[in-house]
């Protein structure tokens, strides 16, 4: 544990570093190559510093990795980051919203050498949480790609158990316990998804995991530093997605008892202080409210994310967090499942019930849908280690009765209840479709009130409850192998063969088309790049939530600009513009045609695709227009 410790701490550092450098160079306007290569330098130089003076890593214990995995979910893990390690290395970023928005937002930042507020429709690019970002940008102005950025993510994963372990242990729950636990909490769907991914819901867990064990620890030990690590991770973690806001309260409890440390070293703990206020979301929350007037950046709750009414907002998070962790990683029945919902929902022709429409009113976004296949977009905690903790839980409740969960006072308790209300303050005010993949760093705190209780050590004795944790643990194989992010099975090969074999087969069809759309996705729109001139710097788009990174490549040579909101319709008199629109977009945004929206402003199209962005969306016109001053 000393280990996983000791690069828990190393990563921290390492996320506090470039968070901070981040916003450091953009003040000088250095947010570029050379600026990150400096800030690399020094970087360097810091952790010599660091590991000078007992930050150093302990050596790897040959034996004891020879010993885990001999046993069955120490390898399952290992095999998991394998797969996880295969699919991000085989396949490009092809997270949506990483496309449409995080991405491009980081390329804005670089083209234009410093942070700031973008002009665009697409208001994700700028009120967003920053913190995954801060670690993507060196990354790309190193290499000047993204193939590497899911190395992020699997960084973040490895740490995962070790994590766990310490933070169950500190919590008061028994070391058996924790050991199995630490193994089978990394299998939930929404951390095994994302290790090989460029998501950053899961990576944020392993910040809520040392924001509570290193205070505790620190409680112990008395050692100053660790309550500093704390204190790091718990503003990482609030600077990664400000959702994960109300997790500060159990981090404050944890941090509380041993809050007399910090009056120790009152020079660290000030510059401990302000680096904190840099990493966390205070910088993006002061921006949004001096752009629009709101912390949220969303004044008028244009996205409808903002819930009026809690009772709709717990109600209707709760029902999605629940059908979408019962969903099994492979589902040929989600068509069904999604048609009975929609009949739930209500449609034009057979309204919802009462309580319903009053639910729907108070949660605008509700959605209930399954798919065929787990992706990362959506996934949960997931069927296998979501069951496994309710029976574990249920068989510790019938084991001890009423007295299953008599805590007697323990801190450890204290703050598990208090993530319960987090994530109550949460689903009160939070009204997205995608919760249980947003609740990634909420779901280990949950999870351990329910492993305080005595009665679960003796299960660990039981063979049905190992085959049961066991099979939870490999449930996230599948998961893995055949997800369309990263498939780790010749998919395409297998099911155009197939919808060959079986003609009309409609569910062939939509899987083929489903994992072409997944691999084609970080080049969606790349066929339109041959009608770009040469040179052009600055290119209009006009689109919909649409992957556009494909327009930026070669990264550092051309920016995309959102052209409606652009002044003047990006046109600058003397300036030839070159703009990138989709006839959809046209449509919604101008009221008009193609054709009549070229001629409105001097244009004439040089290129023209049809190209399939979203499955749901079906193929689109697509077109480049040249627009002469």
């Amino acid at each position: 544990m000393h280990r996983s410790l000791s690069l828990a701490r190393l990563w921290i550092l390492t996320s506090a570093y470039f968070s901070a450098a981040g916003l450091l160079l953009s003040r000088l306007g250095a947010l570029h190559q050379t600026g990150y290569a400096c800030a690399g330098v020094v970087f360097v130089l810091l952790l010599g510093v660091w590991m000078r003076f007992g930050g150093g890593l302990p050596p790897v214990v040959a034996g004891k990795w020879r010993w885990r995995l001999r046993h069955g979910l120490p390898l399952i893990f290992v095999a998991l980051t394998a797969l996880s390690l295969a699919g991000g290395a085989l396949y490009a970023p092809n997270n949506y919203d990483a496309l449409t928005y995080r991405l491009p937002r980081v390329l804005h930042w670089l083209a234009d050498h410093h942070w700031h507020w973008i002009a665009t429709r697409e208001d994700r690019l700028n009120l967003s949480a920053t913190g995954f970002e801060w670690l993507m940008a060196p990354l790309m102005a190193w290499t000047g790609g993204d193939r590497l950025l899911f190395l992020i993510n699997i960084a973040s994963y490895v740490l995962m158990p070790g994590l766990v372990f310490a933070m169950l242990v500190e919590l008061g729950v028994a070391r058996r316990v924790a050991w199995w636990w630490m193994w089978l909490l990394p299998s939930g769907y929404c951390y095994a998804l994302q290790a090989g991914s460029i998501g950053n819901d899961g990576f944020a867990a392993v910040y809520l995991l040392a924001a509570i064990a290193f205070p505790l620890r620190a409680r112990r030990s008395g050692a100053v530093a660790d309550l500093w690590y704390g204190m790091l991770a718990a503003a990482l973690l609030v600077g990664a997605k400000t959702s994960n806001l109300p997790l500060l309260l159990p981090c404050a409890l944890a941090m509380l008892p041993a809050f007399p440390l910090l009056m120790r070293r009152t020079v660290g703990t000030l510059a401990v202080t302000g680096c904190c206020v840099l990493v966390s979301c205070l910088p993006l929350i002061q921006q949004n409210w001096k752009e629009t007037g709101d912390w949220t950046g969303d004044p008028h709750n244009a996205r409808l994310l903002q819930i009026k009414n809690p009772v709709a907002g717990v109600i209707g998070n709760t029902l999605m967090t629940v059908t979408r962790n019962a969903m099994p990683p492979v589902m040929p029945l989600a068509k069904v499942w999604n048609t009975s919902m929609d009949r739930l929902l209500g449609t034009p022709e057979r309204p919802a019930s009462p309580a319903m429409q009053a639910l729907k009113r108070g949660y605008p976004r509700i959605n209930f849908a399954w798919s065929e296949l787990e992706q990362e977009e959506g996934a949960g905690l997931g069927l296998g280690i979501s069951a496994l903790w309710l029976v574990t839980l249920g068989a510790a409740c019938f084991a001890c009765g009423s007295g299953a969960f008599r805590w007697e006072g323990t801190l450890g308790g204290w703050i598990c209840l208090a993530s319960w209300i987090s994530v109550l303050a949460y689903m009160a005010k939070m009204g997205s479709e995608s919760v249980p993949r947003l609740l990634a760093p909420y779901y280990p705190l949950l999870l351990a009130g329910g492993l305080l209780c005595p009665a679960v050590r003796p299960l660990l004795q039981r063979k049905w409850w190992r085959c049961l944790a066991v099979v939870a643990a490999l449930s996230a194989v599948p998961a893995l192998v055949l997800t369309p992010s990263h498939p780790l099975w010749p998919a395409l090969t297998v099911l155009e063969k197939a919808a060959a074999s079986h003609p009309g087969n409609r569910m062939l069809e939509r899987a083929a088309t489903v994992y072409a759309v997944y691999r084609d996705r970080n080049e969606a729109l790349a066929p339109l790049c041959r009608y770009l001139p040469k040179g052009e710097s600055r290119v209009g788009l006009l689109s919909d939530d649409d992957p556009q990174v494909a327009l930026w490549r070669p990264f550092g040579t051309r920016q995309v600009m959102d052209w409606a909101a652009l002044p003047g319709n990006g046109m600058e008199t003397g300036t030839p513009r070159v703009v990138v629109a989709s006839e959809d977009a046209v449509q919604s945004h101008c009221h008009t045609s193609v054709e009549e929206w070229v001629a409105s402003n001097h244009g004439r199209i040089v290129g023209e695709e049809r190209l399939l962005t979203k499955v749901s969306r079906g193929p689109q016109r697509w077109v480049v227009v040249m627009m002469e001053p």
